[in-house]
């Protein structure tokens, strides 16, 4: 009788064991994933913070255009000749290489 209730005893699953894989999922998932989604998003509101009256920026809409006037959360962007507009800060994608008057032709 007693050396039933330790084979059933010795039969149930470590709960430690069904839970390892998880842990390594969630782990490698982090690693893979999440950690450097975290490291871009970091650096791209560092550029954003550093931008400057004059910069030339690529929008999130596909516009180029050049910054009037930098906020803290709002920037003023001259899109064309007279049409400037007012975007938050994250409709900012990146800063655009300039370029050429030749290269534009």
């Amino acid at each position: 009788m007693i050396d039933f209730a330790y084979a059933a005893d010795a039969a149930q699953p470590n709960a430690l064991m069904g839970i390892l894989p998880w842990i390594g999922i969630f782990a490698l998932m982090y690693f893979m994933m999440i950690r450097p989604q975290q490291k871009r998003e970091k650096a791209r509101q560092a550029m954003i913070s550093e931008l400057k009256k004059g910069d030339r920026v690529l929008l999130v809409s596909g516009f180029y255009g050049r910054v009037v006037k930098p906020g803290e959360n709002v920037f003023t962007i001259e899109l064309g000749k007279g049409l400037t507009v007012e975007i938050e800060r994250n409709a900012i994608a990146s800063r655009a290489e300039e370029r050429n008057d030749s290269e534009a032709a």
